[in-house]
């Protein structure tokens, strides 16, 4: 599986992943196989089944966002690209492709973070704070304990994203490092 971490700033944003790739019962450390990757102008982490976080990263045609509500645009323009690129590299969300799948992604654009489900339905954290995958909820037990005042510039986010993900690496057996970090500000 995966870990990702994500914080969200007053304007920026630092995400941090392992390197660990689980499949059936082989663990794979594999950096040169990166849970986080530039699409554009945008950050994606890709956590789940990775046929579907494939098609984003290499056949995915990001919509430039200009200006305006980030939550309305990822809605009425994002999540509608994505599900296109799916289903023009024959993917099928709502049939036996999805049925056997399961997946996750935090993505940045413009300095700002969402999450998104395998139903692509995505949220906003009041907290800042994003996890997903196996490690998430011991990433999400350490952030939640930091103070969001120490969260004022991008390196004091980025240390505290690593200092999450060590924790995720030492407690759970699918997460593993050595952790990539990428980070966008608006």
């Amino acid at each position: 599986m995966t870990t990702i971490v994500g914080i969200q700033g007053k304007d920026f944003v630092v995400m941090a992943a392992d390197s660990q790739i689980t499949l059936d019962s082989q663990r794979i450390i594999s950096p040169k196989t990166p849970k986080l990757v530039r699409v554009g102008k945008y950050i994606l982490g890709i956590a789940g089944d990775a046929r579907p976080g494939d098609i984003l990263t290499f056949n995915w045609n990001p919509p430039a966002y200009k200006s305006g509500d980030e939550v309305q645009f990822m809605g009425k323009v994002i999540i509608p690209s994505m599900m296109e690129a799916f289903s023009m590299n024959g993917f099928d969300l709502d049939g036996e492709d999805k049925k056997e799948m399961s997946f996750e992604y935090l993505l940045a654009f413009n300095g700002k973070l969402f999450s998104i489900g395998d139903d692509m339905s995505f949220l906003c954290s009041e907290s800042g704070y994003y996890t997903t995958g196996s490690g998430g909820s011991f990433a999400l037990g350490y952030l939640e304990s930091v103070d969001p005042k120490k969260i004022k510039s991008v390196q004091a986010a980025t240390m505290i994203a690593k200092k999450a993900m060590a924790i995720a690496c030492k407690l759970d057996i699918k997460t593993y490092p050595p952790i990539q970090v990428i980070t966008q500000t608006k």
